[in-house]
């Protein structure tokens, strides 16, 4: 008995002994600076640094939750990790539905119409920094999954009816906590829905966001009443897509009334594009990636042909275009979500279309001018960045030039507008494209030099709200 007892404590140590080396050796892998990466490809992110050291931030805790954050988010091999974990959870079979948050969403009632909002007063509208993408290569998706909260999303009640925006400071693509308690066949992740092997990003109306958009419009309109002003608000797939009683279920708002509402509080001068209604016709195509926040060019396309309609303008046929296709594109939900089973083994494909114009300049954060395509090759570009197709992703400025067109126009966009302006390209004489969120200059000025006859603002359904509208208008002063 003594001899067993004996043997038994001899292997307990034993296994005790190789648990410990396994961490250990876990720990000094971790802790290999050489091993661990700056930047994800395939999260299409910057990861975390080491922390600098100051005595303060010791103090008060900051420095070693900092250390943690960076030993989590950039330990060697954690995609290896995460994709074993995917195949581990996939093995359960049906979980459920997860959620995380807490409390509940209510859907904000939408009028049907409202009165004209308001102008703003330009003297009162505050400087706001561009966001930097300096030093990132121009293939790599500026929009990114990231788990930090947007500072549109406060703790007080009203600022968390702020609408989702697309980035946060650094460029990131902004999913917010989704707050439900529902019975769904799916899951929800953050402000995702994944269903089967697409997923969805949830909509709220806000009354405050919808109406700072259109006072955006309403002053740029007062500001140049000889311009022609246009604007588009692109929705995105869970409102065109998703079953309309699944986004009852989820306490979302109805896109397509919040859009016509947002469209009705501005001066019926400005041109606003029904984009709804044109991709509702064709939400059985292939109009939006399953992975990805965006929509493909395809989608674009049925936008595109419905400005060329409100402006009275020959739209290009889609067999005018040579077409190309590039598979295995996986997009920011794929990745926001740890990188489903189901999406994996189904990713997207990008199909583009070139015109014959096809050229472009444009320029870096730091201001170096570049010669580029509208449409590029994705072939050899990395599975999370090939929606850098269309022109190259998201630069500050950039023109396009063409001989046979009339008339220049001023888009400016967020990342949905890439898909679109090179179809916009056939038909205009110059396009001078704004990313709002990156440039650094003053919109009169290039309004004047550029002698510009028309300003279309291209958004999704997303970044209607106000901290981007207040963005969007501190160019204009």
């Amino acid at each position: 008995m003594n001899w067993n007892k004996e043997k038994g404590t001899i292997y307990e140590a034993l296994a005790v002994s190789v648990i410990l080396l396994f961490f250990l050796c876990v720990f000094v892998l971790g802790i290999a600076l050489p091993l661990r990466k700056s930047y994800s490809d395939e999260e299409k992110r910057e990861l975390k640094h080491f922390p600098a050291f100051s005595v303060y931030a010791v103090l008060n805790g900051q420095y070693f939750k900092d250390i943690s954050s960076w030993y989590q988010d950039s330990y060697p091999g954690k995609e290896e990790w995460l994709s074993l974990s995917g195949k581990v959870q996939n093995l359960y079979g049906f979980q459920g539905d997860v959620l995380y948050g807490e409390g509940k969403n209510v859907a904000e009632s939408i009028p049907e119409t409202g009165e004209m909002a308001e102008t703003f007063a330009i003297e009162n509208i505050e400087e706001t920094s561009p966001v930097s993408n300096e030093g990132k290569n121009t293939e790599r998706e500026v929009e990114t999954a990231s788990d930090s909260a947007s500072s549109d999303n406060g703790s007080s009640s009203e600022n968390k009816k702020e609408q989702n925006f697309e980035t946060d400071a650094e460029g990131n693509l902004e999913i917010q906590k989704a707050d439900a308690d529902v019975a769904l066949q799916g899951e929800t992740v953050g402000s995702l829905y994944l269903s089967g092997k697409e997923a969805f990003e949830l909509y709220y109306f806000s009354e405050k966001g919808v109406r700072s958009y259109a006072s955006l419009l309403n002053t740029v309109e007062s500001l140049y009443p000889n311009l022609e002003i246009s604007t588009l608000i692109a929705p995105n797939s869970f409102g065109i897509l998703l079953d309309p009683q699944i986004q009852e279920k989820l306490a979302s708002s109805g896109m397509d009334q919040a859009i016509s509402y947002t469209y009705s509080l501005m001066n019926p001068k400005i041109h606003s594009i029904d984009v709804f209604s044109s991709l509702m016709r064709h939400k059985t195509e292939y109009i939006y990636f399953r992975t990805d926040h965006h929509w493909t060019q395809l989608g674009a396309y049925y936008a595109y042909a419905e400005f060329c309609k409100e402006r009275g303008l020959a739209a290009k046929s889609l067999e005018s275009f040579t077409k190309a296709e590039y598979k295995d594109f996986y997009g920011t939900f794929y990745f926001y979500m740890n990188r489903p089973e189901a999406m994996k083994g189904n990713p997207d494909t990008v199909i583009a279309y070139t015109g014959e114009v096809n050229d472009m300049r444009f320029l870096d954060a730091s201001g170096k001018e570049y010669s580029g395509n509208l449409i590029n090759d994705a072939e050899k570009m990395l599975p999370g960045n090939k929606y850098n197709c269309f022109m190259l992703g998201d630069h500050p400025y950039a023109e396009i030039h063409n001989e046979n067109g009339e008339k220049n126009l001023i888009v400016i966009k967020d990342s949905y507008g890439n898909a679109i302006i090179p179809f916009l390209a056939q038909n205009y004489k110059n396009i001078y494209v704004i990313d709002y969120r990156y440039y650094d200059k003053k919109l009169p000025e290039l309004i004047e030099e550029k002698e510009i006859n028309e300003i279309l603002f291209v958004n999704n359904v997303m970044g209607v709200g106000e901290s981007l509208s207040a963005k969007m208008m501190s160019l204009f002063r």
